[in-house]
């Protein structure tokens, strides 16, 4: 039956999953049709019912007729009204002579709009039940005069051809009815999956805007559809460069250095995350961080100084195994007040600024290869934790002179 079904389809329909449902569908209707009319049309020679002969045998010929066009594409404005309308005055001639208004073959009138809505339209089906509701008015007007009906059905036949009509009528409403239930299924099927589509890339856009902001920005932003800037008064600025980068960078191809620079940042991502830094940006060689905001974190300066260690000790390993195939790097810190948010409106990311900013790239450009350098702000707030050596005041770029301390661990 597939294979048949499959036969009768047109070529051009689209190879998604709802076109060709209803595709199949259409070839399994006129199929259906065409065997249960035929059948009539024999028993009716069978029981002498000339006149069932004479309305079935044009609707089973027309249905063929249909079957064969909608395969070659002809266009079902003209078929469907055609068939349609047959197929009412075909019922209504086999019920004018087996009985009229009280034909037990009447009632299959009412499988017309049904099947007009599997196979043609919403439209075409309020078109077949117009002509429906005409033939059963002009019967209900024939028996209210007391019209009285010829019926050749009689005899010993009479009762097993009403059996196989009403047998025929609750088959085929069955059969609706699981098509019904069936696309019902498929639509509900489709719906769930396309929800887990529309989930999966809901939750791969969250994500990818995780990995940009903050999860309070990001949140701010889905749901104001703008950020608004904040200051925070106390966080602590981490700023990292590496020495000789452009040196480095003579001795390497440029997928070396891509890598290289991936590898370490890849790292310093890893190593932030587990203090829950706030990663900034990275500019070049140059590496940003910030603790303390978007939410307060009383621990921030001791925070940044734990994963300034680490960093330090991570590059140290990496130019003992490397050499000059890696960087070695330069670290500042500084802890006071910056103003963070979203300016732009395209390619847009979040950002700090303030003079906070400004003095902890001071920091690191006056720290020495391997060492961190960090402001008298964060060594206030951190000294009693970590070994701190007094530099002095050092001269800062355009900040005077500054007191400076490089950050070790404790023996």
């Amino acid at each position: 039956m597939k294979r048949i079904v499959q036969y009768f389809i047109p070529a051009t329909i689209p190879l998604d999953a709802d076109s060709q449902r209803k595709a199949r569908l259409t070839v399994a209707v006129w199929l259906i049709i065409s065997i249960f009319t035929l059948q009539y049309t024999v028993s009716c020679y069978l029981i002498d019912f000339p006149m069932g002969m004479v309305s079935q045998l044009p609707l089973c010929f027309i249905t063929v007729c249909c079957l064969i066009l909608y395969k070659y594409e002809f266009s079902p404005r003209i078929i469907y009204p055609i068939y349609f309308t047959i197929c009412t005055l075909s019922i209504s001639i086999a019920s004018f002579y087996s009985g009229g208004f009280l034909s037990l073959i009447f009632p299959w009138l009412a499988t017309t709009p049904i099947v007009a809505v599997l196979v043609w339209s919403k439209r075409g089906a309020l078109f077949s039940t117009v002509v429906v509701i005409i033939a059963v008015l002009f019967f209900f007007t024939l028996y209210l005069w007391g019209y009285a009906f010829p019926n050749q059905i009689q005899g010993d036949f009479q009762k097993t051809y009403y059996l196989s009509t009403h047998l025929g009528l609750v088959l085929i409403l069955f059969w609706v009815a699981i098509v019904f239930e069936n696309a019902k299924d498929t639509a509900f099927g489709q719906l769930k999956k396309t929800m887990e589509e529309l989930k999966v890339s809901n939750k791969r856009s969250n994500d990818l805007l995780l990995n940009i902001l903050p999860e309070e920005v990001s949140r701010e932003l889905k749901e104001r559809g703008a950020v608004t800037a904040h200051e925070f008064d106390h966080v602590t600025v981490l700023f990292t460069d590496f020495v000789n980068f452009t040196v480095a960078s003579e001795r390497m191809s440029s997928q070396e250095l891509v890598d290289e620079l991936h590898h370490c940042f890849k790292a310093f991502d890893e190593i932030i995350g587990r203090y829950h830094i706030e990663k900034i940006k990275t500019v070049g060689d140059a590496y940003l961080a910030v603790s303390g905001l978007p939410l307060t974190d009383n621990n921030h300066a001791l925070h940044i100084a734990k994963a300034a260690l680490d960093i330090q000790d991570f590059i140290r390993d990496r130019v003992k195994v490397l050499g000059e195939k890696t960087f070695n790097i330069r670290i500042g810190i500084h802890s006071g007040s910056v103003v963070a948010g979203i300016v732009g409106v395209k390619k847009f990311a979040y950002d700090i600024w303030g003079d906070t900013v400004n003095t902890a790239a001071r920091m690191e450009q006056s720290s020495e290869p391997g060492r961190i350098n960090i402001s008298g702000a964060t060594h206030s707030l951190i000294k009693d934790h970590f070994n701190c050596i007094y530099r002095g005041e050092i001269d800062a770029k355009h900040k005077g002179k500054l007191a400076m301390h490089f950050l070790e661990r404790k023996a």
